[in-house]
Formats: C-alpha cells, structure tokens, sequence
C-alpha cells in the first residue's frame, strides 16, 4: 500500500508540474489572431424595402476633406494686374507778358470825327442839288426867302421878295422835302430887304457870314422862270 501511494502521488506531482508549464506556455505564447472583419450585408441580402417603405440609399455620413498628407498643394491664382502707364508730363507754357515801360501810359486817343463846317451843314440839307451853267433870272409875287442857321441849325424867313430875282442852283429841302432855289443874297442890300433885325444879323455874323450869303425860295406857282 505504501509503494502504491507514493506512486500516485509522484503522478500527482508530474500532472501539476505539466499543467503549470502549459499554462506558462500558453501566456508566453503568439498573440491570439484578431477576429475577420465582419463582411458588409450585400444588397440581396437586405430586406426588401418595398414592403416596410424603407428608402435603399443607405445615409452615409463621410468627411471629404483631403487628408493633408496626401493631396496636391493649392497653386494660388495670379491676377495680372493692368499696367501702370507713365504720367504724362506737363511742359509749363512760358507765359508772355507785355513789356511795359516805365512811367506813366500815353491817354488812348479815339479817333474823332472833323466837325462839318458851316457850308457842309448847309449842304446837307439839299437833296439832289443841281447847280446851273449860270445864274437864272427867276419872277416871283410874295414870296418867301429863307436861310438856314447852320449854327443852330435852323431855318429862318428874312422876308418876303417880289420880281425878279438870281438863283444859281435847285434841289428839294430835307426837313420837308419840297423843291427850292438857291438864291444869293447880300446882307440888306438885295431883294430891298434892308432892315434885317440886329438878332437875324448877329446869327449870320456868328456863323461867319458878313457880306453874301446863301438863301432859298420854295418852287410855287407864284415862281416862274423867265
């Protein structure tokens, strides 16, 4: 009995010392392998959705960012920019000025008109005027004769004449536009006109008449010609 018992516990002892060294072995071993990756249900394989009212596009939630590492740099876009044209340059003008002398200015002298003279005032009051070859003997009754004052530019009556008397030219009046004779008149001697007033002899004096001057008497039918 003895030798039996110790041989069934040197088995003991053996089965202990084998079980201890495949549990180490096992801890020490290879890494257990991962588990296969769970393969994706195809289409067939799902439901039908037709029956549930279910949509098949499946949601699917993905960030499409480009991983950094991996995608191609951003070339910038370069906008030409326009040309810078050159400023055009300004050539200043020399401004000129008159050279003045010195002193004071000349006073500006406007051109003047001549003053008439006493026979051009006269004749401008005959139109037409028609001088004769020679002086014609002329027959009136009661007529008028005139001067004019060409100082004041008037026309005065000297008187009445009758018979027979000179002129030496006809033309029309302009004040009033009637025909008359230019008859020639020495200062109260002709036509017995003799006591002329002192303010009628002071005007012809003014204007510069001393001895003859020019009259006029108006075509009537009181004139004729002889």
């Amino acid at each position: 009995m003895k030798g039996g018992f110790r041989v069934f516990i040197l088995l003991c002892t053996v089965v202990m010392l084998l079980t201890g060294c495949m549990e180490a072995l096992q801890t020490e071993g290879p890494p257990a392998a991962a588990p296969p990756a769970a393969v994706a249900p195809t289409l067939s394989a799902l439901p039908q959705a037709t029956e549930v009212g279910l949509e098949l596009t499946p949601t699917v939630t993905a960030n499409l960012a480009p991983d950094p590492a991996t995608a191609a740099p951003t070339v910038p876009t370069l906008t030409p920019e326009p040309p810078t044209l050159p400023e055009p340059s300004v050539t200043s003008v020399p401004t000129l000025r008159p050279t003045v002398a010195s002193g004071s200015l000349p006073p500006l002298m406007l051109p003047t008109r001549s003053p008439l003279s006493n026979e051009e005032r006269w004749r401008q009051q005959q139109l037409d005027r028609q001088p004769f070859e020679a002086p014609v003997v002329f027959s009136t009754v009661n007529s008028e004769l005139w001067w004019f004052d060409p100082v004041h530019q008037q026309s005065v009556i000297l008187g009445q004449i009758n018979g027979s008397f000179l002129a030496q030219a006809e033309f029309t009046l302009r004040s009033q536009g009637i025909p008359a004779l230019e008859v020639p008149y020495q200062i109260e001697v002709s036509y017995g006109l003799t006591s002329l007033s002192p303010a009628l002899l002071e005007r012809m004096h003014l204007a510069g008449y001393t001895d003859w001057i020019e009259t006029y008497v108006f075509v009537t039918s009181s004139v004729s010609r002889r």
